[in-house]
């Protein structure tokens, strides 16, 4: 994960012509290992907004990205 973030973070500051950290401080990186995995995270991502107290139930969160 290291190593991608490095490339990712080379590559991305190139094309926006700066430098310096370019990744948020994470506590957590981890790499999916298969398909029901994702599929849980998704569904965990999704009730953020719900388990906050922004919205009601996923889908009424205005800025959801999965209708």
């Amino acid at each position: 994960m290291q190593s991608l973030k490095r490339y990712t973070a080379r590559q991305a500051n190139k094309i926006l012509g700066r430098e310096g950290a370019f990744w948020q401080d994470e506590s957590y990186d981890h790499v999916i290992q298969d398909n029901d995995e994702y599929i849980r995270l998704i569904n965990y991502l999704l009730e953020n907004p719900v388990k906050a107290g922004l919205a009601s139930k996923w889908d009424a969160w205005p800025w959801t990205y999965r209708k």
